[in-house]
Parts: structure tokens; C-alpha cells; sequence
């Protein structure tokens, strides 16, 4: 996971990544003065992860899920309810709204393949998946023979 959050910051992608683990929390509260952030994103449908996203996010502040998969298990009244959390979670959107994001991608020189950081071709899909599951990668493509790089 490590490897993907290092992709995430270098392309700039968020202000700051973290991998969940025992000290990361008092880091988090360390960096933002024990106000936690204003926004938050879980991406790995990892349940300590989700519930560090949960912890670390400010008062009145806004988190989503968008890592597959997964459980989660928290204290709703000191975890979202005292503190006015919104929990979102998040898989496909609307067309307008498919509309929108792909303008601001362009708008805003995002470039999504740049997270592809392997391509597969359709008879190594096995190997796709093993790197998926590891985690120690970025997005993995499986892709006809003449879009191999």
C-alpha cells in the first residue's frame, strides 16, 4: 500500500497519504494542530484504514469510501455523531456528473493513465490480478497486444 500512496502524493494527488498503522493517528493529529483534516478519502477498503480516515477527519468534516470491498466497524457518537462527520461513499456517478469531471480533468491537466503503472495482455490476467492483490502498484490495465508499452 505504501507503494500506491507514494504514487498518489508525487503525482499530487492529495496534500497528504498515509498508510494506516499504530502511530499513524497521533501523526495526523500532529500535522493538523488535533483538528484532523477537513476532507478525507479512504481508498483501500481496508477496515483499520477506514477507520483511521473516520478518526483523522476535522469536526464538521466530510469523508468518503471508494476502496472495493471491505468492512468497517465504528462508535457512531464519538466517531461521526459528536462531532457532525458525513461518511460518503462512492462507486460509479451520473453522466452529467461524468460529464463534469471528465471537463475538469482536461481543465485541470489531470492525466488518469498516468496511474497505470503496468498493462497486462488478456492471457496474462493471472499475473494482473497477483499484482493487483499485492497492492505495490498503481492502477494495472489489461489491454489488447498493440496497447502494450
Amino acid at each position: 500500500m505504501a507503494d500506491r500512496c507514494e504514487i498518489a502524493k508525487s503525482m499530487g494527488l492529495a496534500d497528504e497519504v498515509f498508510v494506516s498503522g499504530p502511530d499513524t493517528l497521533a501523526k495526523v493529529m500532529e500535522l493538523t494542530k488535533g483538528k484532523g483534516y477537513e476532507k478525507t478519502v479512504d481508498c483501500s477498503g481496508h477496515t483499520l484504514a477506514r477507520q483511521l480516515c473516520l478518526r483523522a477527519t476535522r469536526q464538521w468534516g466530510k469523508m468518503v469510501f471508494i476502496g472495493e470491498g471491505g468492512t468497517v466497524e465504528f462508535n457512531p457518537s464519538p466517531d461521526m455523531i459528536h462531532d457532525q462527520k458525513t461518511i460518503y461513499g462512492s462507486w460509479v456517478t451520473s453522466i452529467w456528473k461524468m460529464e463534469e469531471l471528465v471537463e475538469r480533468i482536461v481543465r485541470w491537466g489531470i492525466h488518469p493513465e498516468d496511474l497505470v503503472t503496468h498493462r497486462f495482455t488478456l492471457d496474462q490476467v493471472s499475473e494482473a490480478y497477483a499484482l493487483m492483490a499485492e497492492g505495490k502498484c498503481g492502477k494495472v490495465a489489461v489491454v489488447f497486444d498493440e496497447e502494450i508499452k
